[in-house]
């Protein structure tokens, strides 16, 4: 869940009133049938915290220390390869996540249950309805068989396997996407009473393999105060902001006057840096007579 925080107020005290859904108290149990299958908590999806303005505004934010992460390389794959670049883009991984923790509960449930019929006489595990339990648990359960030893003649390798898949289960629960960010970088600050991670500044990714051409297409068709952001706060990095057709127009229109033999893939990496510290989108009409004698200096 995104939130942007509110400009003009004390940073703890805008945590203290938005970190209040930690507080909250979501019963697990809500009938007798909830008693019977012990149901999993619900799942409550940690609240990222945006910065409204200064350099950190845009993809830079903040989530409680309960969160959990991915590991670094599962992150970068889906955002090299997955074209999840922002937290904007994150809305199907949570469905999956979401998804995911309830089979885990329905499972974990069913073993239970199996593990249960053990001990219930009575309960014939091979005749209907209860061979379908045996059906889709026996499997995970009867594989794992011996794995520790017997403590008074009773297996109970089913039990400690099924309180790891609730760990799991749980780390599933306070999962956090850190896109644009890998999780390795987050900073553990302490603001108030609130324990939090911080993610800011220029993701590495971005360092390492440039700003997505999509993401930059979108910003600068839709949301050109980011690209205006980027170019006051980050025209320093060595990585393109404006989007490659923009910069490949400007150069075919432009350098091409200049040099009618050169190559885009060439082209000067002084001019692309001379691009990005254009200090607005309209620059490139506005000033475009000082940037072709400045393009004609670098040639």
């Amino acid at each position: 869940m995104l939130e942007d925080l509110p400009l003009n107020v004390p940073l703890e005290e805008s945590l203290n009133s938005a970190m209040g859904y930690l507080a909250e108290h979501v019963p697990r149990v809500k009938s007798w049938f909830d008693v019977l299958i012990n149901p999993l908590f619900p799942l409550k999806h940690h609240h990222l915290f945006f910065y409204n303005d200064g350099p950190d505004a845009f993809i830079c934010f903040l989530v409680s220390r309960e969160a959990t992460f991915l590991p670094d390389w599962i992150s970068k794959i889906i955002q090299l390869y997955g074209g999840v670049h922002v937290t904007e883009n994150t809305l199907n991984l949570y469905s999956y996540q979401q998804t995911l923790y309830q089979l885990l509960g329905v499972f974990i449930r069913l073993c239970e249950f199996r593990i249960a019929m053990n001990f219930w006489i009575i309960i014939n595990p091979y005749t209907q309805p209860w061979v379908l339990v045996l059906v889709m648990t026996e499997w995970f359960l009867e594989s794992l068989s011996g794995l520790f030893p017997l403590f008074f003649g009773i297996d109970f390798t089913g039990v400690i396997v099924i309180s790891v898949i609730a760990q799991f289960a749980d780390y599933i629960k306070n999962l956090v996407f850190t896109m644009p960010y890998l999780p390795s970088e987050a900073i553990q600050e302490t603001i108030g009473s609130h324990q939090i991670y911080k993610f800011a500044g220029f993701p590495r990714l971005w360092y390492e393999y440039g700003i997505p051409d999509q993401l930059r297409e979108e910003w600068y068709t839709q949301k050109p105060e980011i690209i205006e952001h980027f170019l006051k706060y980050y025209s320093d990095v060595d990585q393109d902001i404006l989007p490659t057709r923009i910069l490949k127009e400007y150069y075919e229109n432009h350098i091409h006057n200049i040099t009618i033999n050169m190559d885009f893939n060439h082209f000067s990496t002084g001019v692309l840096s001379y691009l990005n510290n254009i200090s607005h989108i309209n620059i490139l009409t506005n000033h475009m007579e000082t940037l072709s004698e400045k393009l004609i200096n670098n040639f």
